[in-house]
């Protein structure tokens, strides 16, 4: 999923359960960045397709 991110260079997502509240929050931040380019992926491939 982190092959996605655009603004963390994080190579996994961690375990937020050791990492207490910061922990989850750093998880739902990378996960975040990763759907978005994700999600930007998907569309412009779809757009290729119809075109």
């Amino acid at each position: 999923m982190c092959s996605y991110c655009k603004r963390h260079t994080e190579s996994e997502v961690p375990d937020p359960y050791y990492g207490g509240a910061k922990g989850f929050e750093k998880v739902l931040d990378l996960l975040e960045d990763a759907c978005e380019s994700l999600l930007d992926s998907i569309v412009a491939e779809n757009e290729n397709i119809s075109a």
